[in-house]
């Protein structure tokens, strides 16, 4: 037998979205709520998310946009703000001046042998000082990789963190110049190491879609 949900502290006008939402789809107001409940509920035990994102900026302008945007949300959050890359890397800096942690272990240098190994330290330090707090972490090594040796020793690094992601976001910024000298595999790679890819310009944020598709789709779309 149906029952009616009851839904506090909806007013008309989202409850007028909600009846034209459902009537596109051929269902009713009570199956779209449950829908949105049950997704809910089978997320609600898992408070450890563990995301990682790509960010690609083409400049300082809009990058600068994003973390302060990302510092705001983070606060707010009560998220452990920590960052990491080369001193002389705008990112830090701005992140520096915005009180965000540092977590990179110095001597920097992109020229240490093993970078993952480099990486992988400065991972269990940040870990350690966010005492349990999910991080919100934007990491400016792997760019900084990408650029001064390549993406493919990037890649490796990208690739071994996902075999054991902190809680939290993990933001990934990579200069669209170090990407366009690189080859269309490591590129594609790189995208397939992330969970969501997200191209800056100036305040604006685009949202990336990836999707593997055949020659006759290609043709006949």
């Amino acid at each position: 037998m149906a029952k009616d949900v009851l839904v506090r502290g909806v007013d008309e006008e989202i409850y007028a979205t909600m009846g034209n939402a459902a009537k596109e789809k051929g269902i009713s107001i009570n199956s779209l709520v449950k829908d949105a409940i049950d997704s809910w509920l089978s997320r609600k035990d898992d408070d450890d998310a563990k995301i990682h994102h790509l960010i690609l900026y083409a400049d300082d302008k809009s990058l600068s946009s994003l973390m302060r945007s990302l510092d705001y949300f983070a606060k707010k959050s009560g998220w452990f703000r920590c960052h990491f890359g080369p001193a002389d890397s705008f990112g830090v800096k701005t992140l520096d001046e915005l009180k965000w942690h540092n977590g990179t272990i110095n001597p920097y240098e992109t020229s240490t042998k093993n970078m993952t190994s480099y990486c992988g330290s400065i991972i269990k330090k940040m870990m350690k000082n966010a005492n349990s707090q999910p991080v919100c972490c934007i990491d400016f090594i792997l760019g900084d990789v990408a650029n001064k040796k390549s993406l493919s020793q990037a890649l490796k690094i990208e690739h071994e963190y996902n075999k054991s992601r902190v809680g939290g976001l993990m933001f990934c910024p990579y200069k669209t110049s170090d990407l366009l000298s690189a080859g269309i595999q490591d590129m594609i790679e790189l995208f397939e190491e992330h969970d969501q890819v997200f191209v800056l310009k100036g305040d604006k944020v685009y949202k990336l879609h990836l999707t593997l598709e055949s020659v006759h789709k290609m043709i006949m779309s």
